[in-house]
């Protein structure tokens, strides 16, 4: 989607033919393919380890640190490739996405209109938060030792980027259209006065 945004915002003229289908269905088989990488890592090494006692996860679903939790094994190869993997995908990814947003912020500051920089930065600004709440959580998720690891918070964080981010991303881009923008104030217009 950053790169999506870049193209809109930096190339408008260009955009259909530089964001063919041919490019989209790259871009998807690059985000698909990163993801198989990491799930069979993942499964693969799961499988190898071995657990003995209590076989019950106590998480909202089975999820790879409460599984290594529960591993009576070695678990440091699963806990450098989980770091490791999922800490190339973040931050691979939010650096393609700070790079895009540096480009379309060069292309927002050098807008003759007040009201397509602000029209750009709508646009831009419901799509980082989104892209915040979600890559904000899974970090906290993920890329933390082990040790530090606390059930209680983290089936509320794995519910937060897989339930609650994903029912407030049709609201958090819907935000940009005029009509939502009157009701949701008009609705905590009345929220304020009762």
């Amino acid at each position: 989607m950053a790169y999506d945004r870049f193209m809109a915002i930096c190339r408008p003229l260009h955009y259909s033919t530089l964001m063919s289908k041919r490019v989209c269905l790259a871009l998807m088989l690059v985000s698909y393919l990163a993801g198989l990488v990491s799930l069979v890592a993942h499964t693969s090494l799961t499988f190898s380890l071995s657990y003995c006692g209590s076989n019950i996860i106590n998480h909202f679903f089975c999820e790879i640190p409460p599984l290594l939790g529960l591993s009576c094994s070695d678990t440091y190869i699963s806990e450098i490739l989980l770091f490791s993997l999922c800490g190339f995908i973040e931050f691979s990814t939010i650096l393609i996405i700070f790079i895009s947003y540096a480009f379309i912020l060069i292309a927002i500051i050098r807008m003759h209109s007040a009201e397509g920089r602000l029209k750009a930065f709508s646009t831009c600004g419901s799509h980082l938060t989104g892209v915040t709440l979600f890559y904000g959580t899974v970090m906290f998720m993920y890329l933390r030792p082990t040790s530090s690891y606390s059930l209680g918070q983290d089936k509320w964080a794995s519910v937060f980027y897989t339930v609650i981010i994903p029912m407030l991303n049709p609201l958090i881009y819907s935000l940009r259209n005029k009509d939502v923008k009157a009701a949701f104030k008009k609705l905590i217009g009345k929220k304020c006065q009762e």
